[in-house]
């Protein structure tokens, strides 16, 4: 579970690194040289909470909040609890809420992992402005007459609102499309589109890191919605480094955890296509040695599960960086991307099994390691799933 102390240390490290932004260093034109960019990235996730790939094992963990992709649209109850005037408030919005232990400053923390440009304050008026369109505002402590006329989680403590516009998609989702987070059952006439859905996906991704929930706005004709995002449903890792590991390198890290790790055989080109490439460049030279411009590494799961499929390393040049990597970090970057596929293509359909969680936390802590690894061994920067920063320490756990 994330701790307060972890999440109050990745926001002032935002907060410090906002201010010096906006300041600029004495005698500095605002370069950043690679030395101030590797610890302007470090100093945005230090201390930031680890995800724990465990939940199940841990007693003190509440089960409701991670059991299942998300929690079930409650029903209109005839007993309702009359609204009060922060419900009457609250309910026409989008609400992030956030339990005892989380402040509105470590969503602003998490949200300039994914906005760097954005500065992790809220202005004079409680507002922080996301879009053009959206915005986020502090919201309001929730006492318990407001939590059950809300029909929300009695361990929600506050909810922060997020006004944005509401884009839908104009045909309902198709009877085969199943959403992770349960989207699908929630927007049964339409799915979020556009500027609410970039909206969505935002506010999922922060209840998820910090294993909280999203309390969508009323909708006539609707129950109550409460999604509660599956925390260890995103087990993917993506790093990006300025160095490129040779496969062998590579692979050398790999296997330090999983020694039956090798990589995909290179395609060799039959002498038809090398005569046809001489004639159409008569500079081609057929005896050269190939130049790699990528390639992948294989883990196989048998071990662990015969339904756990594979993890498969992908090492090329990246096309596209997410902007707090490339707000520090010049380009070209290598991406190195860590990435698992159950053999049945479960893993982003909702209401895993139990078995299957378990498979999943074992894959998890393997791919946790291997990151940790390459992160290292490529002097790199590591973001999760969802976009944000981790930190080989984290990994390693």
């Amino acid at each position: 579970m994330i701790t307060r102390r972890e999440l109050r240390l990745q926001r002032e490290a935002a907060e410090r690194e906002a201010a010096e932004r906006a300041v600029g260093p004495a005698g500095c034109d605002g370069a950043v040289s690679p030395a101030g960019a590797d610890g302007a990235l470090a100093g945005s996730v230090e201390g930031a909470a680890d995800t724990d790939r465990a939940l199940e094992t841990d007693p003190a963990v509440d089960t409701d909040r991670v059991a299942g992709a998300h929690v079930a649209p409650r029903a209109p109850s005839s007993g309702a609890a009359p609204d009060t005037t922060a419900s009457a408030q609250l309910r026409g919005f989008h609400l992030l809420l956030l339990d005892a232990e989380v402040e509105v400053s470590d969503v602003l923390a998490l949200i300039h992992n994914r906005l760097p440009d954005i500065s992790p304050r809220l202005d004079e008026n409680g507002q922080l402005r996301l879009t053009r369109h959206s915005r986020l505002r502090a919201g309001a402590d929730l006492d318990a007459a407001t939590i059950a006329a809300l029909e929300v989680p009695e361990w929600a403590h506050h909810a922060v609102v997020i006004d944005c516009p509401r884009d839908r998609q104009p045909v309902p989702p198709p009877d085969w499309f199943a959403d992770a987070d349960g989207l699908h059952e929630a927007f049964p006439a339409g799915l979020p589109d556009r500027e609410e859905e970039r909206m969505l996906t935002l506010i999922l991704a922060i209840a998820s890191r910090l294993h909280t929930a999203v309390r969508l706005a009323d909708e006539p004709e609707l129950p109550t919605r409460v999604i509660v995002p599956d925390p260890e449903a995103k087990v993917d890792l993506y790093l990006y480094s300025p160095y490129w590991l040779e496969p062998d390198v590579a692979l050398s890290l790999v296997r330090r955890h999983a020694p039956h790790a090798f990589q995909q055989s290179l395609p060799t080109p039959d002498e038809d296509v090398l005569a046809q490439a001489s004639i159409d460049d008569p500079l081609f030279d057929p005896s050269a040695p190939v130049i790699l411009d990528g390639f992948s590494l294989f883990i196989p799961l048998g071990e662990i599960d015969e339904a756990a499929g594979d993890i498969e390393i992908r090492v090329m040049e990246a096309e596209w960086v997410p902007p707090i990597v490339a707000a520090h970090i010049g380009m070209p970057q290598i991406e190195y991307h860590v990435h698992w596929m159950d053999a049945e293509s479960r893993r982003y359909q909702p209401y895993p099994n139990r078995r299957f969680r378990r498979m999943r936390n074992e894959v998890a802590r393997l791919v946790d390691a291997i990151g940790a690894e390459l992160l290292v061994g490529s002097d790199g920067v590591g973001l999760d799933e969802s976009g944000f920063l981790v930190t080989s320490a984290q990994l390693r756990g």
